[in-house]
């Protein structure tokens, strides 16, 4: 009896808690042309990228200095457990980077991690 009983025991829990917990799904949106940017709000905004390879580099630095004029900044990390260390020490004007190839990065925010819409499983 115990071992019918454990397992359907656990596969109850397990569907418990990922009810309890659902996936997120985020919307997509269209193409709109968003206007200008307000500037102010960005002055002082530090920007942290991990890891510092050379296609990195060149993506941070047209973020920064061709976008806006005053520039943003932006400070490279070594590795992945650097920049999370630096997200809790900084203020909240700080965004954490993490390019994981040439083609995708994801982004760090002082409290969270914003996941990608495609990205449907859990953490």
């Amino acid at each position: 009896v115990q071992e019918v009983l454990f397992p359907l025991f656990f596969l109850f829990w397990l569907i418990l808690m990922s009810m309890m917990h659902p996936h997120r799904k985020y919307d997509e949106v269209g193409n709109t042309v968003l206007g200008p940017l307000d500037a102010s709000v960005l002055v002082n905004f530090v920007i942290g990228y991990t890891p510092p390879t050379r296609m990195a580099r060149e993506i941070m630095k047209k973020v920064a200095f061709d976008n806006f004029e005053d520039g943003l900044i932006t400070e490279e990390y070594l590795s992945e457990e650097e920049l999370e260390e630096a997200n809790t020490l900084k203020p909240s004007n700080f965004v954490g980077v993490v390019f994981k190839d040439s083609m995708s990065y994801q982004l760090r925010f002082h409290d969270s991690i914003a996941m990608s819409s495609v990205y449907m499983e859990s953490r």
